[in-house]
């Protein structure tokens, strides 16, 4: 049986990175990468991650997700840079506060994007170390 697929189907802050990049081939992991997502939110919830309710946060509380959901005109104001292939590269952009966390992915990571400009736009963020949750 086959199934239409769509790119549009999680809440932004879940949304893995191969549907960001418009796979159009997915399936079960990307339901991973939200249960992960929310764990690792729930961790933060403990009470020696964060003392007050205030200290609670999403993991990767995108605004914008291009070109899903791309950035509005007062978002484009604020802090959108253009990077050289032309491609919007803000810092609320969900892909960009994956890669805050995360870290620039290496050769490895983006081979299985099939897309040349999903693999032109992700490498057109700017390069960042990983951040240890632990």
């Amino acid at each position: 049986m086959s199934r239409k697929l769509t790119s549009h189907v999680a809440t932004r802050w879940y949304r893995a990175p191969e549907i960001i990049l418009l796979e159009k081939d997915y399936g079960p992991p990307i339901d991973m990468w939200a249960v992960g997502c929310i764990f690792a939110e729930l961790m933060n919830c403990m009470a020696e991650h964060s003392p007050t309710f205030f200290d609670r946060k999403a993991l990767f509380p995108g605004e914008s997700c291009f070109p899903i959901s791309p950035t509005t005109a007062k978002q484009q104001e604020e802090n959108l840079i253009i990077s050289p292939s032309g491609l919007p590269c803000s810092s609320k952009d969900q892909l960009a506060k994956i890669l805050s966390i995360l870290g620039t992915p290496n050769e490895e990571d983006i081979s299985f994007i099939t897309d040349n400009k999903a693999i032109e736009y992700i490498l057109s963020f700017p390069k960042c170390k990983r951040i240890d949750l632990g």
